[in-house]
């Protein structure tokens, strides 16, 4: 009995053993993955808006779009070696650290990562309806001056956070060869859509991808005052303007669009970066809608699988390296997703493009709206699906999602780049995204903007790397950014098949791959040497019935249904009047791409 007993206990405590591990196991995996989902998705989830719906938040607030410089030079340089990907890693996330931490405190909400750019929502929350607020202070934080209202604090906020961002990270030193990061930023407000796209399921796992984008009025707004601010300043647009005029300090004039207007400095007579943070974070309800373990598969439909297996063994950092890849940057426009029916036109479009780039066994990376528009940032060769043509599946891809523009009526341009790059995460351990970085991601940026109407742009690189059933026209070189001499740029189209299979007058074997002049094998009737009798090409079901039964085998239309179909083990010989009497080869021919 007493043995019993002692049994008994050591299985129970086995299984608290087992229990505990696990419990911290999916704990961490929790903390890591955390990172991977904005504030505003999470709420989305816990306000009953997540599931089935493409509209997951309609709200007002103010968007920031910060873009920095520094990071090609840092990449390019640091690509060469053979630390470089750890080395890079460890420049980001000393950079982007205290960045999301200040972007936090001031209540934002950091949405997208674009390549060198983070997009925030700074949303207008009214903080007087909070049951920890203490109306001796309003929510702006400075005592004795009235609330601003839920809209005017969310642009105070973010003017706030982007002073104070230019004060504490302007020039700052990477550590690497004198690069710089150095930021400019554009700032708007108004009402906001964000909405959740996709749910196709790619080829390597058996979870749902989906992502999420902000959209609205702001978003055209920072397209016209990122540009406008230099490096170290922010602009506003006119309706930013409208709200914190009068609590803020104007910069320099700007000619070419006085209605924008540009940051200096808060009007420290009633305002400061202390009391409007403080404020901010007395107020932060956000944790209140925080993921648990029970929402641990959600965060998984936002985190690419092979980063998410990384998470879940504690070893995140093995994801970032300097790798060969091909990259395909999309453009589109003709889409209104602020309205209910451009949100539905938003997500076929979504899901059309990832069945084309998961055919291809490719990776959708973003999908995102920024000041070019509707973007799409598709990479081939992450891991774990890596081949040796993936610039050819990269162009195959486009051609399949130039149909896709097409049906949707949908203008866009592509462009398709080759080349060693960063990939791995971008970030702080509160937020980030995995992304790829480097010079060839930008000249692919380049390629887009000056593609033709749903037109293909490709690098020399990608023309020297694709198969023999791609070919490459090339144009004339173009001047892009970043770059002082022209580059080559190229149009890719499909090769056709072989205007005459079978011999040749000159007695050369034609097949549907090969069209070269020139004997392929060689042809004689003696018995040392391949004899050919017919080859022809076989692209109907007609033919395949022919050829089904020249084998010796009758064409059966159950092998094309739902049923189960048994074979018989007995070998079928060729009928004497068939081609395949005494033996013979048959080729199957298809379009290029993957499954052909």
């Amino acid at each position: 009995m007493a043995k019993n007993l002692q049994g008994e206990t050591k299985i129970e405590h086995r299984t608290e053993n087992v229990l505990a591990w696990f419990k911290k196991r999916n704990g961490d995996t929790l903390e890591g993955a955390l990172a991977f989902v904005p504030w505003i998705v999470q709420q989305s989830f816990f306000e009953g808006m997540l599931n089935e719906n493409t509209v997951i938040h309609r709200g007002n607030g103010a968007v920031v779009f910060s873009d920095a410089s520094g990071f090609t030079a840092l990449t390019e340089r640091l690509a060469k070696r053979h630390n470089g990907a750890e080395l890079l890693s460890r420049c980001l996330t000393n950079f982007f650290t205290p960045l999301i931490d200040l972007i936090n405190w001031y209540r934002g909400d950091v949405i997208k990562f674009s390549g060198d750019a983070l997009t925030v929502y700074f949303p207008d929350v009214d903080d007087t309806k909070s049951p920890t607020y203490d109306d001796t202070v309003p929510p702006h934080g400075s005592y004795g001056f009235p609330d601003l209202g839920p809209m005017a604090t969310a642009v105070l906020r973010a003017s706030a956070c982007c002073i104070e961002i230019h004060k504490r990270l302007h020039g700052f030193d990477t550590g690497v060869d004198g690069v710089t990061f150095c930021l400019h930023i554009g700032l708007g407000c108004g009402p906001v859509n964000v909405l959740q796209v996709g749910g196709v399921v790619p080829p390597e796992t058996h979870v749902p991808r989906y992502e999420y984008l902000l959209a609205g009025p702001p978003l055209e707004q920072i397209s016209i005052a990122e540009p406008l601010a230099r490096n170290g300043e922010t602009c506003l647009s006119p309706q930013a303007w409208e709200y914190v005029k009068g609590s803020v300090v104007e910069g320099r004039i700007l000619e070419e669009r006085p209605d924008y207007h540009l940051l200096s400095k808060l009007d420290e007579r009633k305002y400061t970066f202390p009391t409007i943070r403080n404020a901010a974070i007395e107020n932060d309800r956000r944790t209140e809608m925080q993921f648990g373990l029970a929402e641990l598969n959600i965060i998984r439909r936002y985190t690419p699988s092979a980063v998410f297996k990384q998470i879940e063994v504690g070893t995140l950092t093995y994801v970032n390296e300097m790798r060969n890849i091909s990259v395909i940057f999309i453009s589109g426009s003709g889409l209104d997703v602020m309205s209910d029916q451009g949100a539905a036109k938003a997500q076929e479009f979504m899901s059309s493009v990832q069945r084309a780039t998961y055919a291809h066994e490719g990776t959708l990376n973003k999908f995102l709206i920024d000041d070019k528009g509707l973007l799409f940032l598709l990479v081939f060769g992450l891991p774990p699906l890596v081949h040796t043509d993936d610039p050819t599946r990269a162009v195959l891809a486009c051609f399949d999602m130039v149909k896709i523009f097409v049906r949707l009526q949908i203008v866009g341009g592509f462009g398709v780049t080759t080349g060693r790059s960063y990939c791995g995460t971008c970030g702080s351990a509160k937020r980030m995204e995995y992304t790829v970085l480097g010079d060839m991601v930008n000249l692919a940026a380049r390629l887009m903007s000056n593609a033709p109407r749903n037109g293909i742009l490709c690098d020399e690189a990608t023309k020297d790397r694709v198969t023999s059933e791609i070919v490459m026209n090339a144009l004339a070189p173009i001047k892009v950014k970043g770059k002082s001499q022209p580059i080559q740029i190229f149009q890719p189209g499909l090769k056709g098949s072989a205007s005459h299979i079978g011999l040749s007058s000159d007695n050369a074997l034609l097949l549907p791959w090969y069209s070269g002049s020139g004997s392929l094998f060689s042809i004689s009737g003696s018995a040392e040497h391949l004899t050919v009798q017919q080859l022809c090409s076989v692209k109907t079901w007609a033919g395949v019935k022919t050829a089904k039964e020249w084998l010796g085998g009758p064409f059966s239309k159950e092998l094309h249904q739902d049923l189960q179909v048994n074979f018989s083990s007995q070998r079928l010989r060729a009928p004497e009047q068939s081609p395949f009497t005494k033996g013979g080869i048959i080729v199957i021919q298809g379009e290029a791409g993957m499954g052909e």
